[in-house]
């Protein structure tokens, strides 16, 4: 099985794990990184948007549609919006996680 990010993506994971990622955290993702393939943003073209359906998202979409790969997200608001619009992405849906360590103490110290 080969691992694509696109560009945006990997970009926005990067800062949110540099925020609020802890030192295992850090870790576990620059192996987990070691085995993607960053792969230019591709816009999806079939959709409108508005709504839940966000230009970053059209992003990170539309490139794994040009790539006719499974996109790997927690937002199922923009997967359902698809479908209104009568466009099936393949998707697998995950629960959203936060990375916790770095919550955790902010959250101690507020």
């Amino acid at each position: 099985m080969k691992l694509y990010s696109c560009e945006t993506a990997m970009k926005s994971f990067q800062s949110i794990l540099n925020i609020l990622g802890g030192d295992g955290e850090k870790s576990r993702a620059a192996e987990f990184c070691l085995r993607i393939t960053v792969v230019n943003d591709v816009s999806c073209t079939s959709l409108k948007p508005g709504g839940q359906i966000k230009p970053r998202s059209l992003v990170i979409f539309g490139t794994g549609q040009a790539l006719k790969a499974i996109t790997v997200t927690s937002n199922s608001a923009f997967v359902r919006a698809a479908n209104t619009q009568g466009v099936h992405l393949d998707t697998f849906i995950h629960q959203p996680r936060a990375l916790t360590v770095m919550k955790e103490i902010l959250e101690i110290s507020v």
